[in-house]
């Protein structure tokens, strides 16, 4: 379960958006909506452990973020959190298929080739795995993206836009795999977006005001 409480979140001490109170239990599924400005990218990299609170809580699977501090909330986050970015966020010098071995490596994880392959497979591009990614489509790199974000089973998947560039067919087919392979490990999938497209996909919603 995904529980916040009082939560002010921003840079510097500087608070960019609040939220009393949420919760998404296993499963569940969340956006969050708001203009440019109105802190989505804010709230998500809080969610994500990427940014501490500046005031209240976060507990993923009864795991208070302000009691993890450095190596142990990144290990943590390796371990629970699977976050896709608007851009591909990869190391350039290796393959598509060494990216998701590193990121079971980085959470202190067994290295499993196999299950990298299986789900490369599933996402339709097993026959990339030896290519480096930049050479792959703007298509491709976003499913190495998916990837490498439910590589590690996590308890939340968290997206920034992933579905903003692409055209329709292209966003539904990756909402396809992300609401699927969230399903298939009970994990919650929270996406930050303005793309109106993909609304009807969550039940739950915050939205949030314009800018700070």
């Amino acid at each position: 379960m995904l529980e916040i409480q009082n939560l002010k979140a921003g840079y510097d001490k500087k608070v960019i958006v609040e939220v009393p109170q949420f919760n998404l239990l296993p499963g569940e599924h969340c956006l969050i909506l708001g203009a440019s400005g109105s802190g989505k990218t804010t709230l998500l990299s809080t969610v994500s452990g990427l940014l501490s609170p500046i005031a209240g809580d976060i507990v993923l699977d009864s795991n208070n973020y302000n009691d993890l501090y450095g190596a142990a909330m990144d290990e943590f986050r390796g371990r629970h959190i699977g976050i896709i970015y608007q851009t591909l966020h990869m190391v350039s010098a290796l393959t598509v298929l060494d990216n998701l071995l590193l990121a079971q490596y980085a959470a202190g994880l067994p290295q499993d080739k196999k299950k990298a392959v299986h789900l490369l497979e599933h996402l339709g591009i097993a026959d990339k795995k030896a290519d480096k990614p930049e050479t792959l489509s703007q298509g491709q790199q976003q499913r190495v993206a998916i990837a490498r974000a439910t590589i590690n089973n996590p308890k939340i998947i968290v997206g920034d836009e992933p579905t903003s560039a692409l055209d329709d067919n292209a966003c539904e087919t990756v909402m396809g795999l992300l609401l699927q392979l969230a399903s298939s490990s009970n994990a919650c999938l929270v996406i930050a977006t303005h793309d109106q497209r993909i609304k009807r996909h969550f039940h739950k919603q915050i939205t949030l005001g314009g800018a700070q």
